[in-house]
């Protein structure tokens, strides 16, 4: 092979190079984002064109083809992630982790077979260059490949390893980085000591200290396998919180629902005692008729008349519990002047549990009374709540107005509309909307979030046994 044809094929070999590390990047990529997206596709595309037209563009430094790189990944992630940069920086800084270790796992077995082919030539034969070059080239496409396994081999077992991850906070980014800005400096600093010019030649690592081809992979190894631990600590933390949350969610449900239930024996048993006692009011009034005092028994028709009317619910909605949460909530939301209009009614043929719909209820409507209540001018305050039917599905509908001001907090996938949280903190924070999306989730249903302006909208999908008719 003449030297032509061996600067050629290195030539060939560096854009395969480039290749392999593009596809090496989609693939981890797709391990912590693996629900399919249109802008994945976008940003392949434009990080192959970058790449490629880096790599060939003569005498352009290598660092500028990862800047390019990094910045352009980052700017579609902060689109496709809703300008959540904490999770795709920290796939990114995995990505030159796993790039460096490959590459000194591999160099070192690269570095031992060189040394043994070309040890292997005759410089006296004629052919000894020719042979030399190609070796050399034969020796930088397996370099190649044998890296782009490596990768993968890491990647894939990292894969079977994460079930899933979730959104990150910066705090999180910075503790399972530490292996991986180790990886990255040892992978520089072997590039730079790996051959270096003195006073007396050329200084070559690794026929200098020969012991350097076993102890780099094997501390390659160990940086590989400190950060999928840090990994699977994060992922076990992650989960004991989530854990941790659903038994205070689930805390709060029981609290919720012994409180409508109270409700309601309270107020079924003030039915009762009226009832009960409605013989004795007759008689009360009658008597009072036939003496002649009519102004006393205008009087007490109209007590009576009131106790009456704290005994009625305004809307009527087919169960008892769900009467008692929307009468309530009524209640409350009239005190602030909020104009609260419902369209509900339960029927008997429904098959979600009403214990569910009256947590569904309460969350909405807490959350849409508070932020209906912020509104300084109270003629702008509204709350409309209906139950709709489609098919086999129930559409529970939430709209209300609001500030306009929405709060995306870190660690939380779900929008909110205050101001402050509660003492919890960031369990707290929310706790509404994720009971809700929970519950919606359980009966095959969904949660959708609308906001248009000064109006936020959310509608609940739950899934019944039996289809109903709309």
């Amino acid at each position: 092979m003449s030297q032509a044809n061996y600067e050629w094929l290195l030539s060939l070999s560096g854009i395969l190079h480039i290749t392999v590390q593009m596809l090496c990047f989609l693939v981890m990529w797709h391990v912590f984002y693996p629900e399919r997206n249109v802008l994945d596709v976008v940003m392949a595309g434009m990080l192959a064109c970058v790449n490629l037209l880096a790599g060939l563009w003569p005498g352009l430094p290598g660092w500028v083809r990862y800047a390019l790189s990094a910045v352009l990944i980052l700017t579609c992630a902060f689109v496709r992630c809703q300008r959540r940069l904490e999770k795709p920086v920290f796939v990114l800084l995995l990505f030159y982790n796993f790039h460096g270790l490959s590459f000194l796992i591999t160099n070192s077995i690269f570095q031992y077979d060189s040394e043994k082919v070309f040890d292997s030539l005759d410089p006296s034969s004629p052919d000894y260059m020719s042979l030399l070059y190609r070796n050399a080239a034969f020796s930088q496409m397996i370099l190649v490949f044998a890296y782009g396994l490596m990768f993968l081999v890491m990647t894939k077992i990292l894969g079977k390893i994460i079930k899933e991850f979730s959104d990150m906070k910066w705090q999180d980014v910075v503790f399972l980085s530490a292996f991986n800005i180790a990886g990255a400096m040892l992978m520089r600093m072997v590039l730079d000591l790996s051959m270096i010019k003195t006073e007396q030649g050329m200084f070559f690592l690794f026929d200098e200290k020969r012991d350097m081809r076993w102890r780099i992979p094997v501390i390659a190894l160990l940086l590989w396998v400190g950060e999928v631990t840090a990994i699977c600590i994060f992922q076990q933390y992650e989960n004991l919180q989530q854990e941790r949350q659903k038994h205070f969610v689930e805390e709060q449900q029981m609290k919720l629902l012994k409180q409508r239930l109270e409700e309601a024996e309270h107020f079924y048993g003030n039915i009762r005692k009226v009832r009960h006692e409605m013989k004795n009011h007759m008689t009360s009034i009658k008597g009072l008729a036939m003496g002649g005092n009519y102004q006393e028994a205008r009087q007490y028709m109209e007590k009576l008349e009131e106790t009456m009317e704290n005994l009625d619910y305004r809307f009527a909605t087919g169960n008892p519990v769900t009467d008692v949460v929307i009468n309530d909530k009524y209640q409350k939301a009239a005190a602030l002047g909020i104009d609260f209009q419902v369209k509900f009614y339960y029927r008997p043929e429904d098959t979600i549990p009403v214990f569910d719909l009256g947590i569904l209820l309460n969350n909405l409507l807490d959350n849409a009374i508070e932020a209906s209540e912020r509104l300084e001018e109270e003629h702008k305050r509204r709350i409309n709540l209906s139950l709709r039917r489609k098919q086999q599905f129930l559409l529970l509908e939430v709209e209300n107005s609001f500030d306009g001001a929405v709060n995306w907090q870190e660690g939380c996938e779900l929008p909110s509309t205050r101001k402050a949280e509660g003492p919890s903190g960031r369990m707290e924070h929310g706790i509404g909307l994720k009971n809700v999306k929970e519950i919606a989730e359980r009966y095959l249903g969904s949660m959708d979030i609308k906001i248009n302006g000064d109006t936020f909208k959310v509608t609940v999908m739950l899934q019944q046994e039996a289809e109903t008719e709309v």
